[in-house]
């Protein structure tokens, strides 16, 4: 017996010996073959984590501006834990050349969040799903039916109406000039109004919903939750006891919001049947994603269902509706604290097109001092200062550093929009930096992408950008503005950084003729 206790006990020794040496011969083979690829086995420089929590008690409230700081110690390429999750920052447009457009492919992945799972119906949207074959098929649906050129110009219309109608609706609310009103809001309500005719052909009010929420509160809490800091995504065990409430809040929002969909593909459905459909309507996006579902191939490895079309709905509806509403809202805050520049802005309309008609979309495109307005804000303040997240799917080497699978990557374009060594005076609101430049938003030029670029890159920018531009065109044209008090410039970190207060102004009207004047002009026309 003790005999073969002794045997048993030496026998797991080797073992565990052999086992030691295996790990041992891996280790150098791996060191090894890093240093054979021409790169260091070294991490890049950050600050040292903690146990369990690693650097996540270093975000704050404002985490693009945090890291922006700790950029500043560490560099412009920063290693940091959140929680277990290997974690790279970057603040610089060279070093985001090399992730985004160098290294796309390797880091085209989306980590695995809890936004994507409750929300995004276990990540079978486009923003949060994960690369491959599925994400390919819907990248492509989007590009090629949902966001082209024809497609944005097909509600130009749209965007027309709603533009006026939020000008009518301000004066009113003024009281003709006579008080402040919450541009915010009526910008918010714009934004709202434009995407859902876009997707869906109407808008909504609060009463078409259930659960007792107003479509504007589901919006506002589905963008509050989408964007909130779930502990679970970082350490992984704390993951179910659902500590801050959000999953609770997702789940809930979601099946409101979920209810609002199914109405809105019924609707579409059942006017398919009726055969009610006005031959001059323009066909709205869910139209055109019924339309792919109906005639795809059972062969096709994804086959588009209703899942798929409300996971796209929810991207359209959070996407379009919060990043237009907060550049819309920030451009307008620094034209209040820059006169000069809204002076300038609307002198330029003027000599474009008088003092007696609202623009349509075809005059924005001459307004070159607007459109420059429109980049500074995106330079100042991207809808989206960090992105969203992406995920290395293997080994990679970049500016000498490596870079571990499963890596997240975190693209601080709100601290490349501030770098001295990009911008002359880079927290100064000049719009004059643009004129005569090439410069644009769409992911070409690495110092102002606040939609992203590549393989990852946000497909509907020009759609959003039609509404921003037209929406802010529209308002320094109409109006003039003053404000009694001097700005709040916080901000509030979510999906998107809006102000972290209202933004409220009073109109004066500033058109050759009266408000009703305007608007006959506008329904003959």
């Amino acid at each position: 017996m003790d005999s073969c206790s002794s045997s048993n006990v030496k026998g797991a020794t080797t073992g565990v010996g052999i086992f030691l040496i295996f790990l041992l011969i891996l280790y150098r083979f791996l060191i090894n073959k890093m240093k054979s690829a021409g790169g260091q086995a070294r991490l890049p420089p950050g600050p040292r984590p903690w146990p369990i929590v690693g650097n996540l008690r270093q975000l704050g409230r404002l985490p693009h501006q945090s890291l922006a700081d700790l950029a500043k110690k560490y560099g412009n390429i920063m290693f940091l834990r959140f929680g277990s999750v290997p974690t790279v920052v970057i603040s610089s447009p060279s070093i985001a050349k090399e992730f985004l457009k160098t290294h796309d492919l390797v880091f085209a992945n989306r980590p695995v969040v809890a936004t994507g799972k409750y929300m995004a119906y276990d990540h079978k949207d486009v923003a949060f799903a994960g690369y491959g074959e599925y994400w390919r098929q819907m990248r492509k649906l989007c590009t090629i039916e949902l966001f082209t050129v024809k497609r944005t110009e097909s509600f130009k219309s749209v965007r027309e109406e709603e533009v006026s109608s939020m000008v009518r609706s301000i004066w009113l609310e003024s009281g003709e000039g006579m008080r402040s009103v919450d541009v915010t809001n009526r910008i918010s309500s714009l934004a709202q109004n434009i995407v859902c005719r876009m997707f869906s052909g109407r808008t909504f009010s609060d009463d078409e919903l259930n659960g007792g929420v107003g479509f504007k509160d589901m919006l506002s809490e589905m963008a509050a939750v989408a964007g909130a800091f779930v502990i679970g995504d970082y350490i992984r065990f704390l993951e179910w006891f659902d500590l801050e409430g959000i999953r609770r809040r997702m789940r809930v929002v979601q099946k409101i919001f979920d209810g609002f969909a199914e109405k809105v593909i019924d609707e579409h459905i059942n006017r398919r049947r009726e055969k009610s459909e006005d031959e001059n309507r323009v066909k709205d996006m869910v139209d055109v994603l019924l339309d792919r579902a109906e005639s795809e191939s059972q062969s096709m490895e994804v086959k588009i269902s209703r899942v798929h079309i409300k996971a796209i709905i929810l991207d359209i509806l959070i996407a379009g509706v919060e990043t237009s509403s907060t550049t819309i809202e920030w451009a307008m805050s620094e034209l209040l604290k820059n006169p000069h520049v809204l002076e300038k802005a609307q002198q330029e309309i003027e000599s474009l097109v008088g003092r007696d008609r609202f623009l349509v979309e075809k005059d924005v495109t001459s307004c070159e001092y607007l459109r420059c307005i429109v980049r500074e804000t995106f330079r100042l303040h991207p809808p989206v200062p960090l992105l969203l997240p992406h995920e290395s799917m293997e080994v990679c080497f970049v500016d000498g550093y490596y870079i571990p699978p499963k890596t997240m990557l975190l693209v601080n374009v709100w601290a490349m929009g501030r770098d001295e060594n990009v911008w002359a005076d880079p927290l100064q609101f000049n719009p004059e930096r643009f004129m005569g430049k090439t410069t644009d938003v769409k992911g070409q030029d690495f110092e102002l992408i606040p939609f992203g670029t590549g393989r990852r890159g946000c497909p509907g920018i020009s759609m959003g950008l039609s509404i921003v531009e037209l929406a802010l065109a529209e308002l320094i044209h109409c109006f003039d503005w003053s404000v009694e008090c001097e700005l709040n410039m916080d901000e509030f970190f979510g999906i998107t950084v809006p102000k972290k207060f209202p933004l409220f102004s009073r109109p004066s009207w500033r058109m050759s003729k009266k408000y009703d004047s305007i608007f006959d002009i506008k329904k003959s026309g």
